[in-house]
């Protein structure tokens, strides 16, 4: 018995962290996209440009999923102007990983 409240309590733990962390990507996707937008090119002097492709990657299965198509032609027109060459590919295991 005092066996099962252990596994209740350790099941309700690992669903407060899987809620928290869905919770901090989510507003972690907007916050970059927000700088995307506001600092345009400057966003790229602040980051290595392999980890921003990588966060656009995932922003873009993100906006997607919510059906955020506006958010997504942003992301493809900042990748054109500032980023050529690169291609984007959304992150298929973000569609996997965060049920909404």
């Amino acid at each position: 018995m005092f066996e099962d409240d252990e596994f209740e309590q350790a099941d309700r733990m690992k669903q407060q962290f899987a809620e928290k962390t869905k919770k901090e990507f989510i507003e972690g996707c907007y916050e970059a996209f927000d700088i995307l937008m506001n600092d345009g090119a400057k966003a790229l002097e602040e980051a290595e440009a392999s980890s921003i492709q990588r966060a656009i990657n995932r922003m873009t299965s993100f906006f997607i999923m919510k059906e955020e198509y506006e958010k997504c032609q942003f992301l493809q027109s900042y990748v054109n102007k500032y980023m050529p060459g690169f291609t984007i590919t959304p992150d298929e295991s973000i569609q996997r990983d965060l049920i909404l």
